[in-house]
């Protein structure tokens, strides 16, 4: 077993070595830049248009002494949507959005009382569908929604051992039992945007029962299970497989729909964090390998953490959860802004700015506390400083930041740079909250481009 670890380890330092430029060929000219989605919150998926769906807890002012409500909500063009919950179910949960943002999932409590629901964008707001179950059982749970309005999902009993069947819903047609019209009797795993479907041992197109197709043999030392999954419109897939070895680790693989597996992460996953963002047509495949964010680009690239991708304006912020991939190249993932706090952020491609451009050359950052909890408010200061690509300070561009602290402060500031291109944000908040951070989010002046790939866009102190 010893012997077995240090040579897959050798092997993954070998082929990182070898294989860097190869897999960073086709990454963005220097990288990414960061988008805030919000502080205190989780990502569960996110469609070509870049709305999210996830979990967060709203800043009530009380800092570290309470714990606000966890909203289940939809973040498009800016605005933060709670879904609304199902009569009759107490809780929601959500899995999948598509590219005309309706929202997959279930409401009830797992394993015992749920059903799969789907919530139909109605104006600015959302319209809760249940879909109910299938004749014979009495839960259901939905995997994902693909562009065409399909729900594809399980429906079982709750005894045990459970009995069901998987199940394709649409607003016209209702839920059918997919068993039924010669699909797998095999619970879905994941769901592409067009309506490919990846079960623990097969493949398929909706609406083609003649294309369902066996997963080949896994390489030799591995099984496959029901780990996470991703699948795309050829039918390229990100699967983990179980190593045969005591441990039963977890190993990341891309596969080709023509039948062929590749190993492209070496680290077994046990109990540390790990799951697949997605997989697009492009092959690159998004993952969370051993608590690390991580990219493989496509078609064969092997896996590599995206942190050194991630531009060095923002202090070198560790990526903690990688979500999916969409059209446009962006990257839903967590990341650690400041001391610890883990933000809801999308990684956004870009490129370097080389001519009226507006940089942010230094965030420098005091705080003051009291000596006690509570006995005051932590007093923080935050001052800018901004100049042009040549080094010539900036005057009147506006600056957008936010302050954020280890809870769920999320204090949006805007102010203008004076003469010197200097400008100053304070924040006075409850006290014992942790590190307090700053993030810049924008820099606008007419004419000028903001350029993300340089300087200082983050700094934390504690008070």
């Amino acid at each position: 077993m010893r012997n077995d670890f240090v040579a897959r380890t050798l092997v993954s330092t070998l082929l990182s070595i070898a294989l860097v430029s190869a897999a960073r060929a086709d990454a963005p000219p220097f990288g990414y830049a960061i988008s805030l989605v919000a502080t205190a919150a989780d990502g569960v998926d996110m469609n070509d248009a870049g709305t999210v769906i996830g979990t967060s807890r709203l800043d009530t002012g009380c800092g570290s002494t309470c714990l606000p409500l966890l909203d289940t909500v939809v973040w498009k063009s800016g605005k933060r949507i709670v879904l609304p919950t199902v009569s009759g179910l107490t809780g929601i949960t959500v899995t999948g959005i598509n590219a005309h943002g309706w929202v997959t999932g279930f409401a009830g409590v797992l394993f015992t009382t749920t059903h799969a629901v789907v919530w139909k964008p109605v104006g600015s707001t959302y319209q809760a569908i249940d879909l109910g179950t299938l004749p014979g059982t009495t839960i259901s749970s939905a995997v994902g929604i693909d562009d065409l309005g399909r729900v594809v999902g399980w429906s079982t009993t709750s005894n045990f051992p459970p009995t069901g069947s998987p199940f394709m819903w649409t607003e016209v047609g209702g839920m059918v039992d997919l068993s039924a019209q010669g699909f797998p009797d095999e619970q879905p795993l994941a769901l592409s945007p067009g309506g490919n479907v990846a079960t623990a041992g097969s493949w398929y197109r909706l609406g083609d029962p003649g294309s369902v197709q066996a997963m080949p043999p896994t390489p030799s030392g591995f099984t496959l299970g029901s780990d996470p999954t991703a699948i795309n419109n050829a039918g390229d897939q990100a699967r983990f497989l179980i190593s045969t070895s005591t441990g039963r680790l977890r190993y990341l693989f891309r596969f080709n729909h023509e039948g062929t597996w590749q190993q492209i992460s070496f680290p077994g996953n046990g109990s540390v964090a790990y799951g697949v963002g997605s997989i697009n047509e492009a092959g690159d495949i998004t993952a969370t390998i051993v608590g690390d964010g991580q990219i493989a680009y496509g078609p064969d690239g092997f896996a590599e953490s995206l942190a050194p991708l991630v531009s060095a304006a923002y202090g070198g912020g560790v990526l903690t959860v990688v979500g999916p991939i969409n059209a446009s190249g962006q990257i839903l993932a967590k990341m650690i802004i400041g001391q610890t706090g883990q933000r809801l952020v999308k990684l956004t491609p870009g490129k370097a700015c080389t001519n009226n451009c507006t940089r942010i050359t230094g965030v420098q950052m005091t705080g003051k506390g009291p000596e006690f909890c509570n006995q005051g408010n932590d007093q923080v200061k935050a001052q800018l400083s901004v100049r042009d690509e040549a080094g010539v300070p900036l005057s009147s561009v506006r600056i957008t930041g936010h302050f954020l602290d280890d809870y769920w402060l999320d204090q949006v500031v805007t102010g203008q740079t004076n003469a010197s291109g200097q400008v100053v944000f304070r924040h006075v908040g409850p006290a014992c909250v942790g590190a307090v951070a700053f993030l810049v989010t924008d820099a606008a002046k007419s004419g000028r481009a903001f350029d993300r790939t340089t300087g200082t866009l983050t700094n934390y102190v504690i008070p």
